[in-house]
């Protein structure tokens, strides 16, 4: 059985509005109608994002038993990328230059990597991506094992693709404003404002005491 990363950041996510149960059958359908579908035959450069499952990562069932995290919802998504190795490219460039005994033009450039990747790429491997979140229906949280800006998007997108809901990166203000505050409380918290402190200027700010000036200044109380 596979298992939740155990370490690395996460990122925090809220949503408005109505979201499916969890344990309803309308949920787990939502998923595979935007599961993941392969793209180890493509013939071209492909990114390819979409639902699975802890225990099946082809993304072909969507149990419920699968996607009981305990006290959340265990969701995960795939992300595949099919692209021309650049080493490859270099190779067959730097023979066909040799061959010539000139540089390719920017045209010839171009024609020489569409050749190479029909040739190539239905061989080569997407790399693989396996992403995990964890959603709290109660809470209207989710919480996503992974802080990359790519991850983050293809989370953001996937999500409101299949369930039609936006999601809300959390911040101090959403979390305060989740928080069981009062009518009056979330008003002031609203009105509130960051206190920056004015390093800009040189009078607001205690002047800095080196080691050294501190032992001199001891030395002389001690001889006083």
């Amino acid at each position: 059985m596979a298992a939740i990363r155990r370490s690395g950041g996460v990122v925090a996510f809220h949503w408005q509005g109505k979201l499916r149960d969890p344990r309803d059958e309308t949920f787990a359908t939502s998923l595979e109608q935007r599961r993941f579908r392969t793209i180890e035959k493509a013939a071209s450069e492909e990114v390819s994002v979409g639902w699975v499952t802890p225990r099946d990562p082809t993304g072909d069932s969507f149990a419920w038993e699968d996607l009981d995290g305990g006290t959340g919802t265990w969701l995960r998504f795939r992300i595949d990328k099919k692209v021309l190795p650049k080493k490859w490219l270099q190779i067959h460039r730097d023979a066909a230059e040799k061959a010539r005994g000139k540089k390719l033009s920017a045209r010839e450039r171009r024609e020489l990597k569409d050749d190479l990747a029909e040739k190539l790429l239905p061989r080569v491997l997407p790399t693989i991506n396996l992403v995990d979140a964890l959603l709290f229906h109660e809470q209207k949280l989710v919480l996503l094992f992974a802080t990359g800006k790519g991850a983050r998007e293809a989370f953001g997108k996937l999500f409101f693709e299949t369930f039609t809901v936006p999601l809300e990166r959390a911040n101090p203000l959403v979390c305060g404003l989740r928080a069981g505050l009062s009518a009056d409380q979330k008003r002031q918290l609203e009105h509130a404002e960051p206190v920056r402190w004015p390093d800009h200027i040189a009078g607001d700010r205690p002047p800095r005491i080196r080691p050294q000036q501190t032992e001199d200044a001891e030395e002389q109380e001690a001889e006083a």
